[in-house]
């Protein structure tokens, strides 16, 4: 039998279009191609089943899907022509290299396929080479085994080096293979180490299945593998059989299903596995479609993307580029103009020097928005069926498998678009992805409109499609085959594992948003269980405001959460006895947290209008500030919000300031008190001026280097300000307290070191000008 070895590079459109050249000029009866042996019935299907790259075999753990490798193809895969070619002549592809039963079995989950191991091997004598160690060396050449002949070639990887030697040159496709060939060979007897185990395994396998081939009957047998594997495979009868059996002796196994994907050209161009990591996959592409005339192509297409943008792009101007690029390829000697070349003349040219003009055609002409398809009844269960109908009916199927970040509804007028809950088809569209949401398929995420956005009708998302999110269909198949019985039921799984009331509130939350009224109920009833059987007050509290907003949700969504109310009916009370407790004896980070939690259950509780509510949340509040030991950042901030509910009256308010900002207490400790008072607004400065006045004073009277030891926390307090908010205290910084703003504040006895003092006078800084530069700084 007569054998040839190609060696070529996953996705390369020049190691494409000469393997399909070399095969055209071998004819071989037998194909052996490098890919999992249990991808035999599958691969076929990429060329014969109406599929349209890039697609991507998924092989994964029928037990367990997180254990999964992805195969990507693109039309210039020289995988797909190698198919392709077969195919058209009815010529047998045996897929040789290791079955993804035992590859996958000794992988942990979320680990893709790799080409090369990135083990190092153990330490070694320096070496001279390029002031590298062996170690470093042989580490590098595993990660990227062609990447030595490109840092001699002067290139910084792999990648470039070969896309300009090899992927773009009209040369003899047998002489380059056989050249190729004899390269890598050479590299890999001067590093013999550079391999490790798992590829020594793999290589193996191979070598077993060109063996069994070899007694086939086939008289002309094409082997083709990754560059590297070349010289590994090409003469079996160098190596033993009996090592290889040994050497793949015991291997675990799992057991493998199959299903094919959409895959993306923004994916194809990440470094993962047999995804490979190709930088331009569009032009890729378009090189491999049009060899003769990519390079004007590429250019004219350019100039037409940049018009649509908005930008100044003529015809000429493309044509000055297309000149450039090939002047820039000449001077580097290449017969052609790649990427880069094209990139650096489109800059000078059509971008005029614009790097956001070039960022736009690399996202849509260098990578490409390019997504697959894989046509229903491929691989298809009736979840993914369901989801099918669902995206045509809300006219949603062209988004479904569309690369990028695109809002929902989107148009030049308004570019984050929305979508009205009172329309039918919109809300649909809502539940849709609410539910997508609940089956960990984040296709679309939620933005924030504003505080009140439950009691709203408008929801703003943001979509961003990924080809695994089909995998993720398949397996979720098993909860149901509707997306609402799937994501109701995968919910309640996931309710039963949640020990804590926050998450489940937020889940129930999800599930309202989602209308799956069948699974509600349980889950407010598992939420009052775990209301009363948590103690922890900070949790309790941290959970408060999604109750509050799902209690809401069935006001503006007529959805009875009655029982939500009873919830915060049983919950409030101990929350308002416990508060002292939880900001008592607390450190500075945990008295952050403790903050934000106050202010967005004071915020949540507000929306309900409750008087019942509001006295026994203001009771616990005069609990809180009346406590002693408590951290000084949640005691200001706890008489800031009686304050605000009227519990406290101006001038009591600037009693308690006065006292909280006396010397006596320390920087550090009134800073914290004078952070909490202000949190969220310093409005209340301008409407009761000695208030303001206090804090003058008390900035001015600090020593030099307590003010530096407070700068931080007052800039992070001052910092949530709005701008104007900024200004109007600058200015009152700069200019001191006007005559009729001057009230004098009841003076307090708060020990024998200090006392409040009376506001007298206008403001005197010893040292103004320093002291302005340094309110510049915190106010913004």
């Amino acid at each position: 039998m007569q054998t040839k070895t190609f060696g070529i590079r996953h996705h390369g459109p020049g190691s494409a279009r000469r393997l399909r050249a070399a095969l055209d000029d071998y004819a071989p009866d037998l194909i052996l191609l490098e890919m999992p042996a249990d991808a035999d019935k599958q691969l076929h299907e990429v060329v014969s089943k109406g599929l349209r790259p890039p697609v991507a075999l998924v092989l994964y753990d029928a037990k367990d899907i997180e254990r999964a490798s992805f195969y990507p193809f693109a039309s210039f895969s020289p995988e797909y022509q190698a198919i392709e070619w077969a195919m058209d002549r009815k010529v047998k592809v045996w897929p040789i290299d290791l079955p993804a039963r035992h590859y996958l079995a000794e992988k942990a989950p979320h680990v893709p396929p790799t080409l090369f191991a990135t083990e190092e091997p153990p330490p070694e004598e320096p070496s001279v080479l390029r002031g590298k160690t062996k170690k470093q060396l042989r580490a590098q050449l595993r990660r990227d085994p062609l990447s030595l002949m490109g840092e001699l070639a002067g290139y910084t990887d792999s990648e470039g080096w070969w896309d300009a030697t090899l992927e773009r040159g009209t040369d003899d496709p047998l002489e380059t293979f056989d050249a190729l060939l004899g390269m890598v060979r050479e590299l890999r007897e001067t590093f013999p180490s550079a391999s490790d185990a798992e590829n020594e395994r793999r290589e193996a396998f191979m070598r077993t299945e060109i063996r069994k081939a070899l007694k086939s009957g086939a008289e002309r047998m094409a082997i083709i593998v990754g560059a590297w594997h070349g010289p590994a495979v090409e003469d079996v009868h160098k190596f033993k059989a009996t090592t290889d059996k040994a050497r793949l002796k015991g291997l675990p196994r799992v057991k493998i299903a199959a299903a094919w994907v959409p895959w993306s050209y923004p994916r194809l161009a990440k470094a993962a596995g047999y995804g490979a990591g190709v930088s331009s996959p569009s032009w890729y592409q378009l090189l491999h479609d049009f060899p003769d005339t990519a390079t004007d192509r590429w250019m004219a297409t350019a100039a037409k993307l940049l018009r649509e943008e908005g930008f100044d792009a003529s015809p000429a101007m493309a044509t000055e580029g297309v000149g450039l690029a090939n002047t820039l390829a000449t001077m580097r000697g290449h017969e052609k103009p790649g990427i880069e070349e094209l990139e650096q003349a489109l800059l000078g040219t059509l971008a005029a020097g614009r790097e956001e003009r070039l960022a736009v055609i690399h996202r849509k002409l260098t990578v490409g928005t390019t997504v697959g398809f894989v046509p229903p009844g491929v691989t298809t269960v009736p979840l993914v069926a369901d989801l099918n109908r669902e995206l045509k009916s809300t006219r949603m199927a062209k988004l479904w498998e569309t690369a990028g970040e695109q809002y929902l509804k989107a148009t030049k007028a308004n570019p984050r678009g929305g979508i009205d809950l009172r329309a039918n088809n919109d809300l649909r569209k809502s539940h849709l992805l609410h539910r997508l949401n609940l089956l960990d398929i984040n296709w679309g995420r939620l933005q924030p409109s504003g505080p009140d956005s439950l009691s709203s009708f408008k929801e703003i998302w943001l979509l961003e499609w990924q080809p695994e999110y089909s995998l993720y269909l398949i397996e979720r198949a098993s909860y149901g085959n509707t997306l609402p019985l799937a994501a109701g039921r995968y919910a309640t799984e996931r309710a039963a594992e949640m020990k804590t009331i926050r998450p489940l509130a937020q889940l129930t939350l999800d599930c309202l948003r989602a209308d799956l009224p069948d699974v509600v109920p349980d889950l407010m009833e598992s939420l009052r269980e775990r209301a009363a059987e948590t103690t922890d007050v900070a949790s309790l509290l941290a959970a408060l405001p999604t109750l509050v907003q799902t209690s809401r949700y069935g006001d503006s969504r007529k959805t009875d959460t009655t029982a939500l109310l009873l919830v915060i009916d049983e919950l409030l009370p101990r929350l308002a006895a416990g508060l002292p407790a939880a900001a008592t004896n607390i450190d500075d980070e945990q008295a952050t947290d403790l903050l934000g939690h106050l202010s967005a259950a004071n915020y949540a509780l507000a929306q309900l209008d409750n008087d019942e509510h509001t006295d026994i949340w203001t009771s616990g509040l005069w609990r809180l500030v009346s406590a002693g030991g408590v951290n000084p950042l949640l005691e200001g901030h706890g008489v800031r919000l009686l304050y605000d509910h009227g519990m406290i009256d101006d001038p009591e308010a600037a009693r308690r300031f006065s006292r909280a900002l006396s010397t006596a207490n320390g920087a550090h400790p009134v800073a914290q008190w004078l952070g909490g008072f202000l949190h969220g607004s310093g409005q209340l400065l301008f409407h009761y001026p000695p208030l303001w006045a206090l804090v003058d004073d008390w900035v001015s009277e600090l020593d030099w280097e307590d003010f530096e030891t407070v700068l931080p926390l007052l800039r992070r307090t001052f910092a949530d300000f709005s701008a104007f908010d900024r200004k109007r205290l600058l200015s009152l910084a700069k200019g001191g307290v006007r005559e009729e703003e001057k009230k004098p504040v009841e003076a307090e006895n708060v020990g024998d070191t200090a006392g409040a003092k009376e506001v007298e006078g206008a403001v005197s800084y010893s040292d103004p000008e320093d002291l302005i530069e340094a309110l510049l700084g915190w106010m913004g």
